[in-house]
């Protein structure tokens, strides 16, 4: 090997540590995303709020193991305070007042209901400290449908927007299409917000998804079969979370967790060896089967009706399409260039796909040990 080669395959390995490095367990989604139903009549506000087991028990600082229904029961108040409850929905009359929540699980998933009695007309001011506080995870959001007498509306509680206005009028406030599009675009990592926010710099919250893609296409090919790679993982996204968000077919997160990283690994070992090489938009139509439930699970549990959700799968999958040819945009030349030097192209191809494959055993790994617990 040449003195050139040798600081490649150095630098090479090098990133490879880095790529490594960057898995952690925030990656795992259902941390990521909670599902909020308010619906309001008169003075009254009823809220249903979803969380995974984990993420609940994040809140807390427990163990997850000690959220069996009993357990859960026993730290309602608390949950409600770490969540929802930390500050009022306010009126200009003054502070709403809450019931007390009342807690259930189910399966994986934790239920907190709670009713808030409210004075005063006009729009309803709800903040949520626990999005920017980052307790549960620095990625975590929050999904809302708002019935509000025989309206509804759809909305994002993040760390961009941590306030909701119940009762506003401006259409501008409604998660519309354009919403799910640009949700489409988070979701993929593809959107500047996830890679840098007001502390600097940082990984994204696709960062599972990037590395899916780039594995998908370190495998090289003409720019048609990148597309057509691209584009078939897409569809397949597109088949299961229609499926699944009618209720078709909906697979428990902790087992489409472990799954999607074990994509992740297994198309990095087909770039390294090119095994399948004429079936790889087989292969990222299959798994982008596997990739679609995760927004799926949100959507159903909101109980949007046939427009909505409609709209919402046909936004997000556009912005996921858009997403992805983003990423190429960025991805595919230097990959071409990588190919295109037969002395560097084993070191950078294949040390890419090893730490990108490592990065998926690590998140298989983790997110198995995380449905177990």
């Amino acid at each position: 090997m040449t003195d050139s080669g040798t600081v490649l395959a150095r630098r090479v390995l090098l990133l490879g540590i880095v790529v490594a490095g960057m898995v952690r367990p925030a990656a795992a989604h259902p941390l990521d995303v909670g599902y909020l139903r308010v619906e309001a009549r008169g003075d009254a506000v009823a809220i249903t709020l979803d969380v995974d087991v984990t993420a609940a028990a994040t809140a807390l600082k427990v163990d997850a193991k000690a959220l069996d229904a009993p357990g859960l029961a026993a730290h309602a108040r608390a949950l409600a305070e770490a969540t929802y409850a930390r500050a009022p929905i306010t009126t200009d009359a003054g502070a709403c007042t809450w019931a007390g929540a009342v807690t259930a699980l189910n399966d994986r998933v934790v239920r907190v209901t709670d009713t808030a009695t409210c004075t005063g007309a006009g729009v309803r001011r709800w903040t949520f400290p626990m999005i920017r506080e980052a307790r549960i995870s620095p990625t975590f959001e929050l999904l809302v449908k708002e019935v509000l007498d025989d309206t509804e509306r759809l909305t994002l509680v993040d760390r961009y927007k941590p306030e909701l206005e119940l009762g506003a009028s401006s259409s501008s406030s409604s998660y519309g299409f354009g919403g799910f599009v640009w949700s489409g675009i988070q979701h993929i990592g593809a959107a500047p917000s996830e890679w840098h926010g007001d502390g600097g710099w940082k990984l994204p919250d696709g960062l599972d998804h990037i590395l899916f893609l780039m594995a998908l296409i370190l495998g090289g090919g003409t720019l048609l079969q990148l597309i057509g790679i691209a584009s078939g993982f897409t569809l397949g996204h597109s088949i299961t979370l229609a499926l699944a968000a009618i209720g078709v077919v909906r697979p428990p997160p902790q087992v489409i967790e472990p799954l999607i990283a074990l994509s992740i690994a297994f198309v990095a070992v087909e770039a390294m060896t090119g095994l399948w090489k004429q079936h790889r938009w087989k292969i990222a139509t299959f798994f982008g089967l596997v990739h679609g439930f995760g927004f799926a699970n949100a959507l159903a549990g909101l109980d949007l009706s046939t427009g909505q959700m409609v709209k919402a799968l046909f936004g997000f999958n556009l912005g996921v399409e858009l997403g992805q040819m983003i990423l190429m945009v960025v991805l595919v030349p230097l990959v071409f260039l990588a190919h295109r030097n037969k002395r560097v192209e084993p070191y950078v191809i294949k040390g890419l796909a090893a730490a990108i494959g490592l990065a998926g055993i690590y998140w298989f790994v983790e997110r198995v040990l995380t449905a177990l617990s």
